[in-house]
């Protein structure tokens, strides 16, 4: 035998399986084991707990945005809706201030067509009252005028 194959046969415990062409000692199986189970452990500490923890944080930052946007659209929404509400009330106001002027534009019409009729009336009063004394006047010289003319008449005829 040679010194290589006494070093290989008698490696990690020498332990040795032979099975034709596949010669496996069992030192190989279980370094790789524990060479796997180390890279996995290092690994998950330096690698695999970082990026879970960072997509943890990134999950948590979505959930966190997607509240405060359902927060901001409720909001908004209760805005809107007092904006609604303040638009609805100034129209209202405005309608009522409307109304109230045209009101109030239409009492004042009103009484200047009043003031307009009583200033007619009493105008209306006293040329009636300044033609009935004018009448009477016209009559009583109409009267006068007849009675000398009656006057004349009689004395051309008698005459």
């Amino acid at each position: 035998m040679d010194f290589k194959q006494a070093i290989i046969d008698n490696a990690w415990g020498g332990i040795n399986l032979d099975y034709g062409l596949l010669h496996l000692q069992v030192a190989t199986p279980v370094t790789v084991l524990i060479f796997i189970v180390v890279m996995i452990f290092f690994l998950n500490k330096l690698l695999f707990q970082p990026v879970m923890r960072t997509l943890d944080l990134r999950r948590e930052k979505m959930d966190e945005s997607l509240r405060q946007s359902e927060r901001f659209n409720k909001e908004a929404e209760r805005m809107g809706m007092e904006f609604e509400q303040s638009l609805s009330d100034a129209r209202k106001s405005v309608m009522e201030i409307h109304q109230a002027e045209r009101y109030e534009g239409l009492r004042g019409r009103e009484k200047m067509i009043e003031k307009e009729r009583d200033e007619l009336r009493a105008e209306m009063t006293k040329q009636t009252g300044q033609l009935q004394q004018e009448f009477a006047e016209v009559q009583k010289r109409f009267v006068k005028l007849s009675n000398n003319l009656s006057v004349k008449v009689s004395e051309r005829i008698l005459n």
